[in-house]
């Protein structure tokens, strides 16, 4: 075979051009790859705190937006994944820049709230919605007030500078919003002031509690702010000597405090314990522990809450806290009570609950009487009593306890309702050989109490006293001593010896009784609780809330000085006008004042009230600044609005409100009573102070006009309930808006504090 070098070069040469040319044109295509171009980029306008985010893990935060060139990786999708779960609220992240690219593609730009992070993420494709890596995030959840934080007054738990959401307070929640931080740097000139709470709500990564805080005294109004719940104290109202307070604390909630009371005794002096020490073991008397539990019983009343029996740890505890100082005890959260049952509570002579069952009857309603009341006597049904009385044998089997229904007992019951419940005192099968138990009967037959009077010595089966004479006797030493352990357990529970002695039939009996046993002492009578107070509720925002009567003319810190902008603080406001050139020509007129038109009287003031008021609406409204002018009229209106009333009374005293009565205790009373005892006292109808309420007319904000407006109670007859002589009883009312302005008094049908209402035109 002839072999052609020449063209097998030339054919391996053109390979290897081939092969050159294509790798050429390979790396041509390489290099043609295109970016994205940004087409918009500008900063975002909207709300910030609507442009609060969290991330999904889809994208990657980028130091610009991912598909530019030179855009390098800040955080991996795998951080962001980890931010998102966080339980830090500084890990929170909020958007402040929007651009968009030739592909249609939107970025935002995003920063951590504690700036760790900050970069561009993939949005999605439209402008303005958080798609693509991100999605809105709410940082805070806002909460309702407990009946607790609502009537308590709170002062800080420890002050300081500690930025440590518990010491000082912040403008927001810590965390919950970029760039908005602490409302005061150091709370210890605060350490004695006092605050309500009016927000409350818990942040979301974290779950903890804030509550936002108002000064109860303006003065320390810069303190207003938000701080963790835990970082509060409740402010304590001084203790009297012979008291001990007693606060009832939820230890499922902070140990926020359920109830509070002061226990008194009579005689106690201030810094000695409440208890006895025996050998390193303290111990209460039995009679005020009965006396402590009944209060227990009677504040938790109504709150969802018990504490129907002292743990040996809080009896020793009390035992210990000496008069002058508080406790804290834990309650309990009730259980639920059918609404066709009634909870019997069974006590033992020291209040104590040891048993308790719950009585049914088929169809029986909430709310309606277990018994029926016949010629004011209360009874129980006879199939009843013996079905009740059956149940508490049986719950009382091998108690050590036993319990004979009296016929008051059975009235008890029989006066409780579905759904309610009713504590009985039970009798102890135990009793001490060196004691006589002395139980107490009243006069028609109820079963009071018991308690044991002990002789150090005593033998058992040896009489207390002596016979002489033909006379059965004990010594004056131990007829005191009885006779206080008696009615220590009388006070308790609402009862009372004749004259504070024991009689000579008494003395006989118990001279009688032998150490080891018991015997009933019977006829002690009810005192005399049968008056009724009478609360005044008005409504408020919709809510009805106790009205107090507003002492006059008070003294405020909202002062007009010629054309400074209002304050309203509180039910009867003032203002201060001009009535000289010199600096130091001034004079103070509160708004009720201004309406009788007293306070220019005599005098041609360079500044009159009126102009003064109106300077001040003026500059506070800036013009035709609607939004503004309605929040003055609204805080006008609630300045009188905050749970105050005037004196209704030509003597300018505040009534008493605590003589409601139609006859004996819990003898029941119709709503006429409650009417014809506040019409007597002419409280049936109650006004608020005067209060000014600014319009423009015409729309012409040159002109404002001044009119006079008054909040009017009306006593809702409808409303009311029926109660019982001893009870406190709530007197609810209607409010309504009437115009002073003129010769006759005229009914206010839009105010313009409602945003429907255009408060630049008159707003009747």
């Amino acid at each position: 075979m002839k072999f052609d070098l020449k063209k097998s070069l030339f054919l391996s040469m053109a390979a290897l051009g081939f092969v050159a040319v294509t790798g050429t044109y390979t790396a041509t295509n390489a290099s043609a790859k295109t970016y994205a171009k940004v087409t918009s980029n500008r900063k975002m306008s909207t709300d910030p705190t609507t442009r609060n985010i969290t991330f999904n893990g889809s994208n990657a935060l980028y130091s610009k937006a991912g598909t530019l060139r030179g855009a390098r990786i800040v955080a991996r999708k795998g951080t962001l994944s980890a931010l998102a779960n966080s339980k830090s609220s500084s890990d929170n992240f909020r958007v402040y820049r929007i651009a968009t690219t030739n592909r249609k593609s939107v970025y935002y730009k995003i920063v951590s709230f504690d700036r760790q992070y900050r970069g561009w993420i993939y949005g999605g494709k439209t402008q303005g919605a958080f798609n693509g890596g991100i999605q809105q995030f709410t940082t805070f959840q806002s909460g309702n007030l407990t009946d607790a934080q609502k009537n308590s007054t709170y002062k800080f738990a420890n002050t300081g500078v500690a930025n440590d959401g518990k010491t000082v307070t912040y403008v927001q929640p810590a965390w919950t919003q970029y760039k908005v931080g602490r409302a005061i740097i150091d709370s210890s000139p605060y350490a004695n002031a006092t605050f309500k709470i009016d927000q409350v709500g818990t942040r979301t990564r974290e779950g903890d509690q804030w509550v936002h805080i108002v000064a109860t005294d303006n003065s320390n109004s810069q303190a207003n702010g938000w701080i963790l719940f835990s970082g509060l104290t409740q402010a304590q109202t001084p203790i009297a000597d012979y008291a001990i307070r007693i606060n009832l604390v939820d230890p499922s909630n902070n140990n926020a405090v359920v109830k509070s009371f002061d226990w008194q005794k009579s005689g106690a002096t201030k810094g000695t314990p409440l208890g006895n020490q025996n050998n390193n073991n303290w111990s209460i008397n039995s009679n005020d522990q009965r006396s402590i539990q009944s209060s227990i019983r009677n504040a938790l009343n109504g709150t969802g809450f018990n504490l129907d029996t002292l743990t040996s740890s809080q009896l020793t505890a009390l035992a210990q806290t000496k008069f002058g100082d508080s406790i804290n005890l834990n309650v309990n959260k009730a259980t639920n009570i059918a609404d066709n049952a009634v909870r019997i509570n069974i006590m033992d002579g020291n209040g104590n609950v040891v048993k308790s069952l719950d009585w049914n009857r088929n169809g029986a309603t909430k709310g309606n009487n277990v018994g029926s009341q016949i010629n004011g006597n209360w009874t129980l049904n006879n199939n009843d009593q013996q079905s009740i009385q059956n149940q508490i044998n049986n719950t009382l089997s091998n108690s050590g306890y036993y319990l004979n229904l009296s016929n008051d007992q059975a009235a008890q019951i029989a006066q409780a309702t579905f759904g309610g419940s009713v504590y009985l005192y039970a009798n102890s099968n135990v009793i001490a050989s060196q004691a006589l138990r002395i139980n107490l009967y009243s006069q028609s037959g109820r079963y009071i109490g018991y308690t044991d009077f002990t002789r150090s010595g005593a033998t058992n089966g040896t009489n207390v006293g002596n016979y002489s004479n033909g006379t059965w006797n004990i010594s004056d030493a131990d007829a005191n001593t009885i006779l206080n352990q008696i009615n220590n357990v009388l006070s308790a529970n609402g009862y009372q010896t004749v004259g504070n002695t024991l009689t000579a039939s008494q003395r006989a009996q118990i001279a009688q009784g032998v150490f080891g046993s018991s015997i009933s002492l019977t006829g002690y009578g009810q005192t005399q609780n049968n008056y009724s107070t009478v609360n005044l509720m008005g409504n408020f925002n919709g809510k009805d809330q106790q009205m107090q009567f507003a002492a006059t003319k008070s003294a405020t810190n909202a002062a007009l000085n010629n054309g400074t902008a209002v304050q309203i603080e509180n039910a009867d406001p003032s203002i201060t006008y001009k009535t000289g050139t010199g600096t130091t020509d001034t004079k103070s007129v509160h708004y009720s004042e201004l309406y009788e038109n007293k306070a220019a009287a005599g005098e041609t003031p360079v500044v009159t009230p009126q102009d003064a008021l109106i300077a001040a609406i003026k500059d506070t409204a800036n013009g035709n600044d609607a939004k503004k002018i309605t929040q003055w009229n609204e805080d006008a209106r609630e300045s009188a609005d905050s749970n105050t009333i005037q004196y209704a009374t030509t003597s300018n005293t505040a009534p008493n409100l605590s003589g409601l009565s139609t006859g004996s205790s819990y003898v029941q009373f119709a709503p006429s009573d409650v009417q014809n005892y506040l019409s007597g006292r002419s409280l049936t109808n109650l006004q608020s102070p005067v209060y000014p309420h600014i319009y423009f007319k015409d729309g012409n904000a040159q002109q404002p006009i001044i009119a006079w407006y008054q909040n009017v109670y009306a006593y809702n007859y409808s409303r009311q309930g029926n109660a019982y002589n001893g009870q406190t009883v709530n007197a609810y009312y209607d409010t309504s808006v009437q115009d002073l302005t003129g010769t006759q008094p005229n009914p206010v049908k839009n105010l313009s504090d409602d945003p429907t209402v255009n408060p630049f035109v008159a707003a009747k």
